[in-house]
């Protein structure tokens, strides 16, 4: 069977997503070719090769564009058998996703998808946490790792890669899209898999490695061997992980070692600085705790990039600045990307949001083509900051500009629309990071939207 495996965005990763259900595939005797339309323009004479195809959807900007991406291809060839797979697989109303897709695969995928190209199997939504056998991805048809994200450090950028030692989440934070597949569980991709790969990927060109697990030390002990592993094999590279503030204070002595195998820098889910939304959010940790954290891991030597979530039906201009705050007096300037200022709360089918008595009075029903439930935030002000801040980000992106002059703006328009005085952007060096700004929990930009077209 000749299957095409098509992915719009992940995260300016070369896309792991094509490359492990490839590497699966090709196993079992199909032949396969991938197109990432991120960086590569959709070739239509691939659509007319393939037999069937299959379009990877880990996270909510993927969905977004996969369902746009899938009516094209179901327009030029409306019998084309057309697959999902992914964690977001299975968001969407049948009229606007069901009616496209003959299958859509969440969880633990790659057999499913097999049995699916093969022609087994015939239910057409199946969410797939079985402990699995995972293939060595394939990433021979990929693009090269140059036309992806760099790690950036002092002014100087290098190849990096990406890699996921673990897939799910033992935790239910409300806002994650990870609970709805998972619920708590964790599977564990096997260690010689992932060195592998990671050599594979230091045999491209790459210097530095990214862990895209949702966190890292979900199984402290298989993320040590891991990195123990790639070290090994590979010699000095760089890492990057995600980590939970509740696991960093948890494991705080694991840091040193963390950073002799290498880790550079941690992005954590800080979310908010405010205890009572970090309940409502059910984060597990307080503000206190994320001071803590970032004292642990400067202690160590390694830098924190805390993601936010700014924007919630509870948030009020006193929120915001308390999130500029609290970057202003951790010191944390050169460490925050800008899109992490302007992100809005996303609610997908099945969220356990849902289940919060607290938003009932925010909803205002589903939207098919946005993928989720749209809400009113409590302070009416809010989205139009929101929207004016979104705009500023993109603009920025699209520029080129500085990450510090878009967060002076950013931090401007605040100040300006809710009359707080707000502390001044310094002059600071960014620390390590990677080139890519975007998130996984914001909405898609314009340039993002016409993705293929």
């Amino acid at each position: 069977m000749k299957v095409l495996l098509i992915s719009t965005y992940e995260l300016g990763h070369q896309p792991l997503h094509l490359a492990a259900p490839a590497g699966a595939l090709a196993e079992a005797g199909h032949e396969v070719r991938t197109l990432d339309v991120s960086v590569e323009d959709l070739a239509l004479e691939s659509v007319e090769w393939a037999d069937r195809v299959a379009i990877s959807v880990p996270m909510h900007t993927a969905m977004r564009l996969g369902v746009a991406l899938a009516r094209r291809v179901k327009e030029r060839r409306p019998d084309l058998p057309l697959a999902f797979y992914g964690l977001y697989a299975t968001v969407g109303s049948d009229d606007a996703v069901g009616s496209i897709a003959d299958i859509r695969i969440a969880g633990e995928y790659e057999e499913a998808l097999v049995e699916w190209v093969s022609g087994k199997g015939s239910d057409a939504v199946r969410v797939e946490l079985g402990r699995t056998r995972h293939a060595l991805p394939a990433r021979d048809s990929l693009p090269p790792l140059g036309s992806y994200a760099k790690f950036r450090d002092r002014g100087t950028e290098v190849a990096a890669g990406y890699v996921e030692a673990t897939h799910g989440c033992r935790h239910r934070c409300r806002h994650c899209p990870l609970p709805t597949i998972y619920d708590g569980r964790l599977r564990i991709v096997a260690a010689d898999i992932v060195v592998a790969d990671a050599m594979r990927q230091v045999e491209a060109g790459a210097q530095h490695l990214t862990f895209g697990d949702p966190d890292f030390l979900n199984a402290p002990a298989h993320a040590i061997r891991t990195l123990e592993g790639v070290r090994s094999e590979v010699g000095d590279v760089s890492v990057d992980v995600t980590v939970k503030v509740s696991h960093i204070l948890d494991h705080a002595d694991l840091w040193p070692t963390l950073r002799s195998l290498g880790v550079r820098f941690v992005v954590s889910a800080f979310e908010q600085a405010d205890d009572r939304l970090l309940e409502l959010l059910d984060k597990g940790h307080t503000v206190t705790d994320m001071s803590k954290a970032v004292t642990i891991l400067r202690d160590a030597g390694i830098d924190v990039r805390p993601t936010w979530l700014p924007f919630t039906p509870w948030t009020k201009p006193a929120h915001l600045a308390q999130i500029v705050r609290f970057v202003d007096e951790s010191n944390l300037w050169g460490s925050v990307d800008p899109i992490q200022l302007a992100i809005r709360l996303l609610i997908p089918d099945g969220s356990l949001m849902l289940d919060l008595p607290e938003l009932g009075p925010h909803l205002r029903g589903y939207d098919p083509e946005m993928l989720g439930f749209q809400w009113e935030p409590a302070d009416p002000h809010m989205d139009a900051l929101q929207q004016e801040l979104a705009a500023i980000v993109e603009e920025g992106d699209a520029a080129g500009t500085s990450d510090l002059t878009v967060m002076r703006s950013l931090v401007d328009a605040i100040g300006q629309r809710t009359g707080i005085d707000m502390p001044a952007v310094p002059d600071i060096d960014v620390a390590p990071r990677l080139t890519e700004s975007w998130f996984c929990c914001a909405e898609p930009t314009a340039r993002q939207l016409n993705v293929g077209s």
